[in-house]
């Protein structure tokens, strides 16, 4: 389609401004189960999203189709915008100034066959099989890659391009010894293929699930916990929206009118770095052409901004931080957004605490927790520390807490930051003190 001339047609015929939102994404997924392949596809999907100002109505609406009559969608927009009722308004962004420029990584994606693929999780699958007597069953494994590629085009001469590429290896284990049984996973997300390394996805995934065999509940008390970096991060991303210009224009966090103010300890350090190195989420720009920058969202425990698309940044007088996100409609979102790490490994952490929990998973949590509020509760496994030392492991207990009170009560920030491929990410974290829910 010629997107120039869909939007020069546009224009012609009453709208103010036009823009074409133009997605592209080709995926494989390969899934094995017992050295078989169980499932593959290759999926490949285009569309366009088109959004255009008239009479001061905002009226989208997507498309498929690049055959389609672009005269007859622009008709059927027109009179889309005749019911739209909503006073709401909305801009088509210029464009900014400069953008920055991301390094150019070679993923060899491409260059790998579907065979060697297939190679590639057999091994893993083997590997995981002959590590241990104890792991009997490997439920999960799988690969994906995926190359996806944005361009945004409009009325106002903005004519910009973004892509990014990746792949995964996904192997989960199942581990019993008795009566117990557990079970462990690994997720490997990489920006190159050579960067998957099959012997060392199957070593984490077994000793997950070994290494908490025999697990239980302890007691019922309030613990010193060190919150291990993927934990962490789930924590940190169902507490995310606290930070969202949308969230505060809809009074749905505390944080309205906080800017400037403590509200987490001063060795707390919060940024959003869409032009972070080696992360599947990097981007120059946003969904709505905004270029992309890094910012701190909390300095020394100071709350520093909301993160901000362009309508969210008109309403609170302020800028767009390049946080704009397309779904149905623009929204507001995180890109690499993490608890800076502090110079201390988790292993010295642990060393340090005498009595203790290291928890390494988080079931339930999106269910169990109040963003506006900051309280959660969420089912919890992991170790018990004594002494400087892990003793045993545990399951069947509860964590529960209020996150910005427990980010006021941290003891050692880890060096580990573990960035998750939903673009959330974070250290392990020890905090001084937790209420546990077990025996």
């Amino acid at each position: 389609m010629d997107y120039k001339q869909l939007i020069n047609k546009a224009v012609a015929a009453g709208f103010s401004d036009f823009e074409a939102y133009v997605s592209d994404s080709e995926t494989l997924n390969i899934s094995l189960f017992n050295g078989n392949v169980d499932k593959t596809s290759a999926n490949s999907s285009h569309s366009i999203a088109l959004r255009g100002i008239y009479q001061e109505k905002v009226v989208n609406t997507t498309i498929e189709d690049d055959n389609a009559d672009i005269d007859k969608v622009i008709k059927q927009m027109i009179a889309n915008a005749s019911v739209i009722t909503s006073d709401e308004k909305s801009e088509i962004f210029a464009g900014s100034e400069s953008y920055p420029t991301l390094e150019a990584i070679e993923g060899g994606f491409d260059k790998v066959t579907t065979a060697e693929k297939i190679e590639l999780l057999k091994q893993t699958e083997q590997i995981a099989k002959g590590l241990d007597s104890r792991i009997v069953l490997l439920p999960h494994c799988q690969y994906t890659d995926s190359v996806q590629t944005v361009r945004i085009i409009n009325s106002k001469g903005l004519d910009i391009s973004k892509s990014a590429n990746y792949g995964v290896l996904v192997l989960g284990a199942v581990a019993k010894d008795g009566d117990s049984v557990q079970d462990g996973f690994e997720v490997k997300v990489a920006l190159k293929y050579s960067d998957f390394d099959p012997e060392k996805v199957a070593k984490t995934a077994v000793e997950k699930a070994i290494s908490m065999l025999g697990a239980d509940a302890i007691e019922s008390k309030s613990y010193p916990v060190i919150m291990e970096n993927d934990a962490m991060a789930s924590v940190l991303g169902g507490f995310c929206s606290m930070f969202s210009g949308d969230a505060a224009l809809k009074r749905l966090t505390s944080l309205i009118g906080k800017e400037g103010e403590k509200i987490m300890g001063e060795e707390v350090n919060i940024i959003d770095d869409p032009l972070m190195k080696d992360s599947v989420n990097s981007q120059p720009f946003d969904d709505e052409g905004v270029a992309s920058y890094t910012k701190y969202v909390v300095e020394k425990g100071v709350f520093k901004t909301f993160l901000h698309n362009l309508k969210t940044a008109k309403f609170f007088n302020a800028k767009s931080t390049g946080n704009g996100v397309r779904g149905v409609d623009v929204g507001v979102g995180p890109v690499n957004l993490y608890v800076q790490p502090g110079m201390k490994t988790k292993e010295e952490i642990i060393k340090e605490t005498e009595e203790g929990l290291l928890i390494t998973d988080l079931a339930g949590l999106h269910a169990g927790l109040n963003p506006v509020s900051g309280d959660f509760s969420a089912q919890a496994s992991g170790y018990y520390i004594k002494d400087g030392e892990i003793v045993k492991p545990v399951t069947l207990i509860v964590v529960s807490g209020n996150f910005l009170k427990m980010m006021n009560e941290i003891e050692e920030i880890g060096s580990d930051l573990y960035m998750g491929h939903s673009g959330i990410g974070a250290p392990s974290i020890k905090f001084k003190s937790l209420p546990i829910s077990g025996k």
